[in-house]
């Protein structure tokens, strides 16, 4: 039996033995310096001033800022840098501008760019871009390029301790390495922070071959983890065990750290069956009500971030995580609203005992 599965069934015994609900003195993470971190969402406007303080004193220490670069569909060879877009805290001003307000108040951060498609086709995502020549792959390149290394030199400017060199590009990544580690290499000239790749959780993270010219092992961790609505923390934890095993394989096959560059759970019936789905919609266009639409179950949410920090948060390899997501004004999250956020709602409480523990 390998130590990770010792580790997975000594904390599920242990889970099993107190109840399904977390007890007082579960905390602290397996490393003392374990990265605390969210999502920080670039919000329309300057964030309210004591948007920076309030995550603080919710014991979050690292916030990943995400940048947004376009592209129309999966199969359009350009990318579209984005310096002055119409979300503030998107924008060259508003990174600068949260950088230094978050540094100030001793957080560190990640930079992490991803792209968004403006006109998906074919149920087309960034994780399946593709092209059908050479040409087009090498321009698509040279405008990932440009974009990659405009926010390289942003982060080395604003002293950010890591740059995420791309967000679920699962078939560039993996049809084109030799493209990717010229790239790190470049990066490297220009950045000299930790590096990491956000790699999606389904075939794309244990395929790769970037990690041994990266710093941390990133990962995009919606795993799923239950098959039925309404799981216990013990089931959820259950479900972790196939994959803490095998990522804990990985980084020893590498020597390398890991990071959740995201993780999260929606406060929903299901959200650890299918975590990576966003939440249905209200209404349609039309405006018509959407039958599909669940209702709230806040526990659901609970149950999933204890299992999250009780299994991962106990493994030794396990350098941190980024809790998707943090939005600067929690006034527009209330419980009634289904989100991946854990503000404002009942999760919000087990990320404070967890995170806010020295």
């Amino acid at each position: 039996m390998t130590p990770i599965r010792c580790i997975s069934l000594f904390l599920l015994a242990c889970a099993v033995l107190r109840g399904d609900r977390p007890a007082a003195q579960e905390p602290p993470f397996a490393l003392e310096n374990f990265y605390k971190g969210v999502s920080w969402v670039g919000g329309r406007w300057e964030m309210p001033e004591d948007a920076l303080p309030a995550a603080r004193e919710l014991g979050i220490e690292w916030l990943a800022l995400t940048p947004f670069g376009w592209m129309e569909n999966h199969t359009t060879p350009s990318v579209r840098l984005n310096r002055r877009g119409r979300f503030w805290g998107e924008t060259d001003q508003g990174l600068r501008t949260t950088a230094r307000k978050a540094r100030a108040l001793g957080f560190r951060l990640m930079l992490k760019p991803h792209l968004w498609l403006t006109r998906p086709v074919d149920d087309g995502w960034i994780g399946v871009i593709d092209f059908n020549t050479e040409a087009e792959w090498r321009q698509w390149e040279e405008d990932y390029r440009t974009f990659i290394l405009h926010y390289a030199e942003l982060a080395q400017a604003e002293d950010m301790d890591i740059l995420c060199i791309a967000t679920e590009l699962s078939n560039p990544v993996r049809s084109r390495p030799r493209f990717w580690k010229s790239l790190i290499a470049e990066i490297r000239t220009v950045y000299d922070g930790k590096l990491t790749y956000a790699a999606n959780w389904h075939g794309d993270y244990d395929v790769v071959e970037l990690w041994p010219h990266l710093d941390y092992i990133g990962v995009n961790a919606y795993f799923p983890l239950t098959d039925r609505h309404g799981p216990s923390v013990t089931e959820i934890m259950s479900g972790w065990e196939p994959h803490i095993e095998h990522i804990g394989r990985l980084a020893d096959t590498h020597g390398k750290p890991v990071l959740f560059t995201e993780v999260g759970y929606k406060n929903s019936p299901g959200s650890t069956i299918r975590p990576w789905e966003w939440p249905p919609r209200r209404r349609n266009r039309r405006g018509e009500i959407n039958p599909e639409v669940h209702q709230v179950d806040p526990n659901e949410q609970v149950n999933a971030y204890e299992a999250l920090f009780r299994t991962v948060g106990k493994v030794p390899w396990f350098r941190g995580m980024f809790i998707w997501k943090w939005y600067p004004d929690a006034s527009r999250i209330t419980e009634d609203r289904i989100e991946f956020s854990p503000q404002n709602k009942e999760a919000e409480r087990v990320l404070r005992r967890w995170y806010a523990v020295p």
